[in-house]
Formats: structure tokens, sequence, C-alpha cells
């Protein structure tokens, strides 16, 4: 009986990953021989297609061991993580550790990716702290998972501190470290970090590309994407898809709508994505007509649209206010293309009746909206109040807004002004002695220009930039021109 086990066990392929056959050879195996059951657990993992169910029978199996050995820990840990059974990863990893099992460094990084998936930020610090016990702290494979694992649970001081420390970086730690950036909103350091990747002649790969890309369009400096567009194009870096449909979309958000139409009309390979990138493109640059027909192209070549796609081609009918177009695509989302509608298409829709002055059509459709209205959507009717003056549905939204941000200054000055507008003098003043009564404090705007490759905020009263004196002296002579050619500022949101 023994040697037929053996011979069962050993056989090519691995294990079927049927749960029928896993459990009857394992209850075959505790009645014959228990002493087979790692190598039976091996087999299961090595499986050619493994399923969750194969995986998590391996798990409880795993768990069973009185002190499982390093390599079976390693196999669990890693076909836990493969199949996105992050919790199940992490309760292995620690169930071999408090049994005394020595954890090989190849356990490491799927536990890490599961951590950051969950996401688990102390249980990762743990993993790191036996990382830098058990002496490992230098495989660079491990180095690269930590910095991974720190940008994903938001923590870029230790993901920096970890690729610091690293004597030796690879692309993948270069990759992971600017996607860190980018992915956290800190374009920036990002782009910085590019550069000093190019300064040590490490070439990027198409996650490191597709992430600068992100940054540029984040940052919106048309000449800073222009650098790094030229640089992947002369590299000859755009042919792949992915990389191609990031650059596309960073020069359409940096208002280069030109060269995402030539970048496009080049490219070989295109995926929906591709499409999508160039349709919301031409669509946020005011090129409405040219989305609709590039949206008919795609479907001529025969690309599933997305819901994705909808955005961008409700975007250009709110940009040129054709409202029973808009509502056509609105339609044609569920009935023929099977995309249930998303709070982002139901905002476009609501913009598209506000600009256009239907106030009453915008309200009606947020009360039949199968999501529920967030702030964008009771934000757009309400700027909509203020410019029609419409004092009932104002006070409607502004009470939905106070409820879902109750901190935000603009809601009530808006509603403030409105009634100052109507002349209704005692409900503005009390809007203001709201906002004091519950401290709400308001935002100051800031405007920003580009200027010979640097980026330059300015608040009002702002006397930090090095040049405030040269700057107030140039703006109080365009304020005395703009009066004697008889401009009369709005100041009613002041």
């Amino acid at each position: 009986m023994r040697e037929r086990l053996i011979s069962l066990l050993h056989r090519s392929p691995p294990l079927p990953p049927h749960h029928g056959h896993v459990a009857q050879i394992h209850a075959l195996l505790l009645r014959s021989d228990p002493d087979l059951l790692p190598l039976f657990l091996d087999r299961l993992l090595l499986g050619l297609y493994p399923s969750a169910a194969a995986v998590r029978h391996a798990r409880k199996l795993f768990d069973a061991l009185p002190q499982p050995d390093s390599v079976l820990c390693s196999s669990v840990v890693s076909a836990c993580s493969k199949l996105s059974l992050h919790r199940e990863a992490l309760a292995a990893f620690y169930s071999a550790h408090r049994k005394g099992s020595p954890i090989l460094f190849l356990a490491i990084p799927p536990v890490l990716k599961s951590c950051a998936w969950l996401p688990a930020a102390d249980q990762g610090k743990q993993v790191h702290c036996h990382v830098l016990l058990r002496g490992l702290g230098s495989n660079v494979f491990i180095q690269a998972a930590l910095i991974d694992f720190y940008c994903k649970t938001g923590d870029l001081g230790s993901a920096r501190r970890a690729f610091d420390e690293m004597v030796h970086r690879d692309v993948v730690a270069w990759s992971a470290m600017i996607a860190g950036y980018a992915q956290n909103g800190r374009p920036d350091e990002a782009l910085e970090l590019f550069e000093m990747m190019k300064a040590e002649n490490c070439k990027p790969n198409e996650v490191t590309l597709v992430s600068v890309l992100s940054a540029s369009a984040q940052l919106g400096s048309v000449e800073f994407g222009q650098h790094i567009g030229s640089y992947i194009e002369s590299q000859e870096l755009a042919s792949g898809v992915y990389v191609g449909s990031a650059l596309v979309d960073m020069y359409s958000k940096c208002g280069n709508i030109g060269g995402a139409r030539r970048l496009f009309s080049k490219m070989k390979q295109r995926d929906v994505i591709t499409w999508n990138s160039m349709i919301a493109g031409l669509a946020f640059n005011g090129f409405a007509q040219e989305a609709f027909d590039l949206y008919h192209r795609m479907r001529d070549q025969h690309f599933k649209p997305t819901d994705v796609t909808f955005v961008g081609l409700l975007t250009a009918c709110t940009h040129t206010g054709r409202v029973e177009q808009g509502l056509a695509f609105f339609r044609s989302m569920k009935r023929e293309h099977g995309i249930a509608p998303k709070v982002e298409h139901c905002a476009c829709i609501v913009d598209l009746f506000c600009r256009s002055g239907r106030l009453e059509d915008a309200y009606k459709f947020i009360r039949e909206m199968e999501t529920e209205p967030n702030v964008v959507i009771w934000g757009t009717l309400l700027s909509a109040c203020r410019i029609h003056s419409n004092v009932e549905l104002a006070e409607v939204a502004v009470k939905k807004l106070v409820v879902l941000e109750p901190n935000n200054s603009s809601n009530y000055v808006l509603l403030s002004n409105i009634y100052a507008n109507a002349g209704r003098w005692e409900e503005a003043r009390k809007m203001r002695d709201l906002m004091r009564c519950k401290n709400v404090q308001k935002l100051y705007a800031y405007s920003w220009i580009e200027l010979e490759g640097a980026v330059h905020k300015f608040l009002v009263d702002d006397t930090s930039h090095p040049s405030c004196d040269e700057i107030y002296k140039a703006v109080d002579g365009l304020s005395l021109q703009l009066k004697w050619v008889g401009y009369d500022p709005n100041l009613e949101l002041i």
C-alpha cells in the first residue's frame, strides 16, 4: 500500500485540483501512512492549476503538522498569496513561526505581499523585525518586497529608508519606490527619483514608466511632461500598449492633445485602455465631436466599451451642452452594454443638466439615482443654484452637504451668498453665524504658474516667494489697467 501511495503522489502531472480527489487521497493517507502527509501536501501545492479549495485544504493539513519544514512553509505561503488568499498566507506564516520552524527567505516576499493587500501594517512590520533578527535584511528580493509593502500601506518614510539602505538597487526596487510616490500623491519625489535612476544608468521597465507618466500627469507640468514623453519616445519605449496608453493619457492631461493624437495614431497595438485614454483626452480638451467619432471607430474595431469609456463620452457632452446625446449615452450603458452606471456617470448627467439651466431635472435625476449621491453631485447642484439664483434647491443641497462634509466652508459661503443675492440678509447672516458656531474655517485658494521648469504657488497675502515685491507691483499695475478699461470684478464669493 505504501509503495502504491508513493507512486500516486509522485505521478506526473501533480495531483488534480478537484476537491473530491484531494479529500479521498487524504483519507487514504490517514488510514495507512500519516508520514506521507508532507509529500501529499507538496504535490497538492505543485498542482498545475491549483484551486483555492485545494490550497485551503493544504493549509489545514499544514497547520496539523507538528513542525513543518521550511520548504513546505514557503510553498504554502506562496500558494496562498498567489491565489489572493492573503489571510491564509499570513496564518500559515505565523503557524510555522510559533512551532519553531525555520523560515526560508522565500516565504518573506509573498507574506509581505499579503500584508500589503489586506492591509495588515502591524503584521508586516513584525515580519520586517523577523527579517532583521534573522539577518536577511540584505537580500535584494526581501528589500524590494519591503519597499512595496511600505508603499502600499502608505508608510513612505519607512519605504524610503529601506530603499536608501540597499547597496545594489535593481529596476524592481526603483520601480517600487517610484510607484509608491506616484500612487500616494507625491509626484515631485517620484520624478526626482526617476532622474536619479537614469543618472545611475538603471534602465526603466514598463512598470517604472507607467508610474513616472502617472506622476507627470498628476503634476500637470507641460514642460516636464514633454521632457518625459521625449525621453520615452527617443528610447523607443512607447511601443508597448501599457506605456503607450499611459503616455497618451499624460499628454492629454498636460494639454498636449497634438502629442496624444500623434502617438495614438502611431501605435500598432491598442487595447481598450488606449482608446479610453484618447477619448477622455479629447473630451477634457474640448474636442467633443472627435471623441464621439473615436468611440464609433472603437466600436467598429470590436473593442467593448467600459465604464471609463462612458465617463469620457459624458464629459464631452457636458462640455458642449449636448443634453439629449448625453442622456442617450447614459441609457445605452446598461441597455446595450450591460454596464451599471456608477456615481461618476451620474455626476456627469447632473452636471449636464445644471450647465443647461435645467436644475429641476437635475434634482429629479438625483432623487431617482440607484446609487447614493455624493458630495460632488450635491456640490454641482449647489454651484448651479448660485448661478441661477435658485434658493430652494440650494437649501436642499446644503442640508445634504453639511452632513456629508460638515467642515467644508465653501458650502456655507455659497448658500450665504445665494441668500444675499436674493435680498434675504437675515438668512445670510445666520449662515455666517453658523460657520462661527461650528468653528468652520474658510479655506484659502492658491494660484500656480509654471515657469522655466518650476511650479510657483501663491496664497492670498503670501509673502514667502523670493520675488514677492516685484509680483505685487505687477499685480497692482494690472489692477489699475483693468479699472481704466472698465472692468468690474465680481466680489460675490469673497
